[in-house]
């Protein structure tokens, strides 16, 4: 299934696997990925510029084909750094859960500017960015051969990454797991929710850069449709955490295994950013208590001794990030198996619908 974009890129098939922070997206899937020809993207969020390093290197020793770095860039506004917020419930938790009511210490976590050094040093020639516009390091990146990948979620975005010189925009559709990638998110009700199935001809009619859909594509009947809408590629999360080399702790594939299409919520709780998760008691508790989060990055630094515990045991006190296609995850799977049964199911689709 030969796409412009896919070519480009390097890809035997039009599918991206999401790149997905917390230790879920591990080398190993990232490579498979890349092996059954699509992209695998590693997850630049949340790691120090040696651990980043790192999981280049190991991805580089397990596969020689094209795969790519993500970056989390967000927007933070005065309003959005200024904002009030209690977080005595989660301090609370923390107390609960036998840690300190405040990190010890905090993460010197790698800043984009240096990730994107690190990652064209080591010869990764394909980037994303959530949450925001790329920033200074645009013109470096384009200047080393880098295609440089913009995820949006209104057609404003997409133009205003166009503007900035992106190479590719993603739409990230409403029904999507992880981070939204509002670059300006306000208050919750003008959080933009546009569904992929709305979102996807829009870009592509208002753009003249290759678009990639993301958001409810679990299957190869959503590769389809993705690329029907007029999108160069399919991108996959939440199927993926389900592969048996993604990072995804036992009581985390569990639940999306549980879970269904009407169980899944936005809140920026977890972090101070919207996000897709699955409702569970850590949701409910905040709520009942008034909990309302502090700005980004500091709820999710507040939150993240608690969350990896959780992850652990049960997930309940952890953002168990998910799609909305959650009865189309019914198994675990080795990736290469995953990547088959998309691209046959695609195929096969195909193949019906030109018979029409």
């Amino acid at each position: 299934m030969p796409t412009p974009l896919a070519r480009r890129l390097g890809l035997a098939v039009p599918i991206v696997q999401a790149p997905m922070a917390g230790g879920w997206t591990t080398p190993e899937l990232v490579a498979a990925v890349a092996e059954a020809g699509g992209l695998g993207m590693l997850a630049g969020a949340r790691v120090t510029a040696e651990q980043l390093r790192e999981l280049i290197q190991v991805t580089r020793r397990l596969t020689a084909r094209p795969f790519g770095l993500n970056l989390q860039v967000p927007v933070i506004t005065l309003e959005e750094a200024a904002r009030p917020g209690n977080p005595e419930p989660l301090r609370r938790l923390r107390v609960e859960y036998g840690l300190t009511p405040e990190p010890a210490t905090t993460p010197q976590w790698v800043a984009a500017e240096e990730a994107v050094a690190i990652a064209l040093a080591e010869g990764v020639r394909i980037l994303s960015v959530v949450m925001g516009p790329p920033g200074a390091w645009l013109a470096e990146a384009r200047g080393a051969g880098a295609i440089v990948m913009v995820t949006v979620t209104t057609v404003a975005e997409a133009l205003e990454a166009e503007r900035d010189g992106a190479d590719v925009v993603i739409a990230q559709g409403a029904e999507a797991g992880g981070h939204r990638s509002t670059f300006r998110p306000e208050d919750a009700a003008s959080w933009p929710l546009i569904g992929t199935m709305a979102l996807v001809p829009q870009l592509v009619d208002a753009v003249r850069l290759p678009v990639i859909a993301a958001g409810g594509i679990m299957d190869g009947r959503g590769v389809i449709a993705a690329l029907a809408l007029g999108a160069d590629a399919a991108q996959l999360g939440t199927r993926f955490l389900l592969a048996r080399e993604s990072g995804a702790t036992p009581a985390y594939r569990r639940r999306l295994l549980e879970a269904h299409e009407t169980d899944t919520v936005v809140t920026d709780v977890y972090s101070g950013r919207p996000a897709r998760g699955i409702r569970n008691r850590f949701l409910d508790r905040m709520a009942e208590e008034g909990g309302t989060p502090l700005p980004w990055p500091r709820q999710g630094a507040l939150g993240a001794e608690l969350y990896r515990a959780s992850f652990a045991e049960d997930g309940e006190w952890a953002p168990l990030l998910a799609g909305q296609g959650l009865r189309l995850a019914v198994r675990e799977q080795a990736t290469a198996e995953i990547m088959r049964e998309l691209t046959a199911t695609a195929r096969e689709v195909r193949e019906r619908l030109a018979r029409w």
